[in-house]
């Protein structure tokens, strides 16, 4: 049977197909997560995060990501169109940034990954979950932390400037488009009861209350985690 959604995603992101040129990461097939990592002091809100400018795919082509809002429609990888829940945003000042350089974004420049992704130069958070396809991972590719991949081809940590993080929250986990490059969307499982996540958390929870029981009721991660390598 064929898979409808996938098609129209890829008609909609005009990149050479993963499988025609292997991707320069290799990564051993024993260093896979079954569960999400600990998180940094801050709680999520650092979590599956891209800069406002990143040209997210839609069904209309592609937006910003700073200028999508509930109810938007996005383009994902295995469920087709799916409408936004929630949208979170938060700002990192360049002061906060020099003080933690953790929290800056990761830089990720155009054409980095072998395919030719992403299209343009991206900004994404340190804890923002790349699909990618991996020497001995599972077929579906494995998501790797941005911040892991940082000294392969270019990525890099940005400079001290100011970005404004926003997170996509759908009824299910998802694979979307940033600058034609295949990111996570925000898993609630992320959330703590800790000090930086309570506004998001409140926000999610008034969205989905079932959650409030435990995230197993959200569904799982739509593909394996990649172990942070030492």
């Amino acid at each position: 049977m064929e898979n409808l959604p996938r098609q129209a995603f890829g008609r909609a992101r005009p990149v050479l197909s993963p499988r025609q040129t292997p991707r320069p990461f290799v990564l051993a097939p024993d260093l896979l997560e079954e569960q999400p990592p600990a998180l940094v002091q801050d709680g999520a809100w650092l979590v599956s995060a891209v800069a406002a400018e990143t040209r997210i795919m839609t069904p209309d082509g592609p937006r910003s990501a700073g200028l999508l809002a509930p109810g938007d429609q996005v383009l994902t990888l295995d469920h087709g169109a799916l409408p936004l829940l929630w949208v979170g945003h938060r700002t990192a000042t360049p002061a906060q940034i020099a003080e933690r350089p953790d929290i800056g974004a990761i830089e990720i420049p155009a054409h980095a990954i072998a395919g030719g992704e992403p299209r343009l130069p991206l900004r994404v958070s340190p804890q923002a979950g790349i699909l990618l396809d991996l020497a001995g991972g599972p077929d579906d590719g494995l998501l790797l932390r941005a911040e892991d991949l940082v000294g392969h081809a270019g990525i890099r940590r940005a400079p001290a400037a100011q970005v404004t993080y926003v997170q996509f929250l759908f009824r299910h986990h998802a694979i979307v488009a940033a600058n034609g490059l295949l990111l996570e969307s925000f898993h609630p499982a992320w959330l703590r009861p800790v000090r930086g996540d309570c506004r998001q958390r409140a926000e999610i929870l008034s969205i989905l209350p079932e959650l409030d029981h435990g995230t197993d009721f959200y569904g799982p991660e739509v593909r394996q985690r990649a172990a942070r390598q030492r």
